[in-house]
């Protein structure tokens, strides 16, 4: 898997950087299994260019490079209509991370999109709702206090956000909670809001970060940050980046990252990384676009052991059964608001989760026997 991975990696560097790959180096590759992993980490487009620049030409390869590049134009016709909506009800909003990374990148589809973020003004949250269903979209899961995802055949989603962040991520949260005030207006007689350059590459860091310390983040994070800053390094205000990102906490992740990143996509070279750098890049390859159920688990009861000084594997899973009030006021507002439904907050749960999670649940219980520690990067 760790060659497949690498292979992975070389294709996307020669893609990203218009380079022809080496034709005797993808001969020896299996396509199947890099097929597979590109699907994990949601490259399958890119490395499919960068097979095409070699003259190779896989069938699976090409089908899901076709369906990336239909998705990328559907979702973006769809999008203005949704920013024509908001332009005419006089509606703050802002496009989010790959709606904006995927400009940057060489062609067309080569950033694969599974859907579009947008942040908005919350207080015309019931005027959004309404648009949504009447364009025929429906909740995907329901209506919680970060954001709500809207799903529509035959590609379509869109998560409207409330907030950058939920509230029991604290640090990022309340960094964020009142971002409108530092957005940029895109022209004088928009409502459409966007990030300096700098404040964008705080974010998309801060979002990588977040996934990164959960459940893991893949190859394509690195990517979009090579090639943001590839794009905009050298004009970007370093010393308030790292001003900002000290505030966050992330200082040390983004340096790394970013270091990371610049090494294995310029000139993707394994064996002159260091072995916190090779440790840090498996970490990403093998989370996947995602993360991974085992790293959520890993981190989850690393942290419920943080916080109560338990190890018991059985607190844990009272703890995830019968989580405290913050998760609920997140991702299930009505039952925060009405507490005294609470025990049916538990049994809906419960019955969701043994109905429509029933997968997840079992690889839970599978790694929580066996919790691991990741190596702190």
């Amino acid at each position: 898997m760790k060659e497949t991975a690498y292979d992975m990696l070389y294709l996307s560097a020669c893609a990203v950087n218009e380079i022809v790959p080496d034709t005797e180096r993808i001969a020896h590759m299996n396509l199947e299994k890099l097929f597979q992993m590109c699907q994990f980490h949601s490259l399958t487009a890119i490395v499919c260019m960068a097979l095409e620049y070699a003259g190779v030409a896989d069938k699976k390869f090409i089908e899901a490079k076709s369906k990336a590049i239909r998705k990328n134009i559907l979702l973006d016709a769809e999008r203005e209509k949704i920013f024509d909506f908001l332009e005419q009800n006089k509606i703050w909003y802002m496009p989010l991370k790959g709606v904006i990374l995927k400009e940057l990148y060489p062609k067309i589809g080569m950033r694969q999109m599974s859907d579009n973020d947008i942040l908005f003004d919350e207080t015309y949250r019931k005027d959004v709702v309404r648009f949504m269903k009447n364009k025929g979209y429906h909740l995907k899961s329901g209506i919680n206090a970060h954001c709500d995802e809207w799903v529509k055949e035959p590609v379509y989603n869109f998560e409207m956000h409330l907030n950058l962040f939920v509230e029991s991520n604290e640090v990022f949260y309340h960094y964020y909670k009142h971002i409108e005030e530092k957005l940029l207006k895109a022209n004088e007689k928009s409502y459409k809001r966007l990030f300096s350059d700098e404040d964008f590459y705080i974010y998309m860091t801060a979002h990588s970060y977040k996934h990164y310390s959960v459940g893991g983040t893949g190859l394509r994070s690195l990517l979009d940050s090579f090639v943001f800053v590839k794009e905009k390094g050298k004009h970007l205000n370093w010393d308030y980046i790292t001003e900002q990102t000290n505030i966050l906490g992330i200082t040390d992740f983004e340096q790394k990252s970013r270091k990371l990143s610049m090494k294995i996509f310029i000139n993707p070279d394994f064996e002159k990384l260091s072995f916190e750098e090779k440790q840090m890049l498996e970490f990403y390859l093998f989370s996947g676009t995602y993360g991974t159920i085992k790293n959520v688990v890993d981190n989850r009861f690393r942290t419920f052991t943080e916080q109560t000084g338990s190890t018991s594997e059985f607190g844990y899973i009272l703890h995830r059964i019968f989580p405290p009030m913050e998760f609920y006021k997140q991702y299930f507002p009505f039952f925060y608001q009405h507490k005294f439904l609470l025990p049916i907050g538990w049994g809906f749960r419960m019955f969701r989760g043994v109905i429509f999670r029933r997968k997840r649940i079992k690889l839970s219980l599978i790694h929580i026997s066996e919790p691991t520690r990741q190596a702190e990067i």
